[in-house]
């Protein structure tokens, strides 16, 4: 006799195809010592960018390479993610985005662009400039 597969019902939560949860594995993840771990991690209010610099960074992106923006202000690699999002609980994530062109940009270090990753020139804002590095805006 093969494997025969559950019949669908509401008692089952699909995880991946053709892989079921059974509804005790969910109250099993409800439970306050694995919700508060995993709140630390991924928190739902994310955190404020920071300032990381007050000037943008002049470089040149190669067509079809992919790269990951920091959004968070934390990393020390900028204006690249270096993962310091995750290991200071920001739940913030990079901006992966590809270079249509080789060509040279400015990227935003300042965080408070409206064109992400590239800088609008927002840093040259009263509140940028007042602002301190590593601090939110």
């Amino acid at each position: 006799m093969g494997f025969r597969r559950p019949p669908f019902s509401t008692d089952f939560i699909f995880l991946f195809p053709n892989h079921f949860c059974l509804p005790a594995l969910l109250k099993l993840c409800q439970r306050r010592e694995i919700s508060s771990w995993l709140a630390r991690w991924f928190p739902r209010d994310p955190a404020k960018p920071v300032v990381a610099q007050k000037t943008p960074i002049k470089l040149e992106l190669i067509a079809g390479k992919t790269y990951r923006w920091c959004v968070c202000g934390r990393s020390k690699k900028q204006p690249f993610c270096d993962g310091s999002h995750f290991f200071q609980r920001t739940g913030l994530s990079p901006l992966k985005f590809k270079a249509q062109e080789t060509r040279t940009v400015a990227l935003c270090t300042c965080k408070a662009t409206k064109r992400p990753p590239y800088c609008d020139g927002t840093h040259k804002s009263e509140q940028v400039q007042k602002a301190e590095v590593g601090s939110p805006l």
